[in-house]
């Protein structure tokens, strides 16, 4: 017989568990932008809270990872209990100004066998009032960075406490990218001798690669992969595609989203598609021994930024924002939980206060839209783990996930009208109200022009777009049938007379 004490003690041993996970419960936050957007079984959710002013994190493994503050703390957090233990072995960091501090954290390809990380944060010099962007590695030891080696100083030290840059990404070859900002000099972007305003590529040692694109330049540092930069906050290799994306601050407008070529040169200073935040006019004048980089400070003629925004030789970003919402992370959404977002390009924005979907084609933007507007959050970091849920990291000290909750999902319905399918969920937003000069579906008027055009004339201008209706109406991965169905929907609802469903139209729903 057991007595009443063992009960008791056993019964509180029952319940632990229980205790444990109620305790660690994540909240949830309401997102209506992203149900907007036709996920109506999004969830987000609180992994972490209580971070002072994180700048970065990696994942360990599903259930750990590595967060930087900015004041100087890397972090190792368990998503399981919300757990947090400082590391121990960083470095010196200047963390008294303005946008310096630890900057990023990123894993080495083969982190599960060598525990080796990669981190960049600013360096003071010896005076205190200069400083550098600075890239180390370490042995993740337990909580403790042990062989610590310097890999990179941008040097030389700068006046400026901002535009550090300071992103790490790898690619699939195990090659390392790292981004450098201007330092406040935008005319340092175009000079080859110097690291500011570059792009970084080199092996996971800190050597150079044998094939990068100016090894062979005696006057062009052969560390630089692309340049004309100004400071990239966002640099994301994507497996599947094998490019390479970056975002970067502009000035006053013409924050930009690129695709980074081998030996590319973005631009920055000579074309912008923002303004300088003051009215200081700049020269540049080519120096014939190395005409496609070098550009030296000139009084005659006078030049400012944002005077161009194309020049031949230069590249175009994929996307930039005007005005300016100081985009800083950049990820790609893979993975099978948005199966409807694959490939599309996320963007944190700091000022914006939002993340920015961008729709790339592999060719050009499709089109581009905002959410998570209502957390009112400065968004510092965006990763997509092995399952396709995102992760966002916010500049008010939250770590937060967002995915998708079965129990939230509709029943799904059998589809018996594939052409009005289609319209409600991509048409409508136009043709009921209006918008962009669409014809409107309550409107048979409105519809004459249409009506007197062959129905294979009416399917082409759809498929190529016409006049303020892009190409496929905006419904980029429909069928060529399934939008041939969506406009015979939509003249049945209008024409007297019969417009007869396509019969491919039923196969491809």
């Amino acid at each position: 017989m057991i007595t009443s004490e063992p009960k008791v003690l056993l019964l509180i041993l029952l319940a632990l568990p229980l205790l444990a996970t109620a305790q660690f419960e994540r909240p949830r936050i309401e997102i209506p932008s992203v149900h907007a957007l036709n996920i109506e079984d999004a969830v987000l959710e609180v992994a972490v809270e209580g971070l002072a002013e994180p700048w970065a994190f990696e994942f360990l493994s599903p259930h750990e990872v590595l967060v930087t503050e900015t004041r100087g703390r890397m972090l190792r957090i368990s998503l399981r209990d919300g757990s947090q233990r400082a590391l121990e072995g960083l470095p010196p960091i200047a963390t008294d100004k303005q946008q310096a501090g630890l900057l990023d954290v990123a894993l080495h390809p083969a982190f599960d066998k060598n525990t080796r990380i990669y981190f960049s944060y600013t360096e003071a010099d010896a005076s205190g009032a200069y400083y550098a962007t600075v890239l180390d590695t370490a042995v993740l030891d337990g909580d403790r960075l042990v062989q610590r080696r310097r890999l990179l100083t941008a040097e030389p030290y700068a006046w400026s406490p901002s535009n550090f840059g300071g992103i790490i990404a790898f690619d699939d070859a195990g090659k390392l990218y790292f981004s450098v900002g201007d330092r406040s000099e935008p005319v340092t972007a175009q000079m080859g001798g110097l690291l500011q305003g570059k792009l970084l590529r080199l092996n996971d040692d800190g050597s150079v690669p044998a094939d990068n694109p100016f090894v062979d330049d005696p006057e062009i540092d052969d560390r630089i992969w692309a340049l004309g930069v100004r400071n990239p906050q966002g640099l994301h290799f994507d497996t599947p595609s094998g490019r390479l994306f970056e975002a970067e601050h502009g000035p006053m407008g013409g924050d930009e989203v690129n695709r980074i070529r081998r030996g590319a040169n973005y631009g920055w200073p000579v074309i912008s598609y923002g303004r300088n935040y003051s009215a200081e006019h700049l020269g540049f004048t080519p120096d014939q021994s190395s005409a496609q980089l070098e550009f030296h400070l000139a009084t005659d003629p006078p030049w400012v930024i944002g005077d161009e925004i194309a020049r031949e030789g230069l590249e175009q970003p994929l996307y930039y924002y005007t005005p300016s919402t100081a985009i800083s992370p950049l990820t790609v959404v893979r993975g099978p939980m948005f199966p409807e977002w694959d490939g599309q390009i996320l963007v944190g924005a700091l000022k914006g206060r939002h993340v920015s979907k961008i729709d790339f084609d592999g060719s050009s933007v499709r089109s581009e839209e905002r959410f998570l507007g209502e957390l009112q959050a400065r968004i510092r970091d965006l990763k997509v783990d092995r399952e396709g849920a995102i992760w966002i990291l916010t500049q008010d000290g939250r770590l937060l996930r967002l995915f998708r909750d079965p129990a939230l999902r509709r029943p799904e319905r059998a589809v018996t009208d594939p052409g009005r399918a289609v319209y409600d969920t991509v048409c409508r937003a136009c043709h009921d109200s209006g918008a962009g000069g669409a014809p409107r579906l309550d409107q048979a008027a409105d519809w004459a022009a249409v009506r007197e055009r062959e129905i294979e004339e009416v399917h082409r201008r759809v498929l190529e777009g016409y006049q303020g209706m892009p190409a496929r109406g905006t419904c980029y991965r429909c069928s060529d049938a399934l939008l041939r169905a969506a406009t015979e929907y939509m003249l049945r609802q209008v024409e007297p007379r019969e417009v007869k469903p396509s019969p491919a139209a039923v196969d491809d729903r």
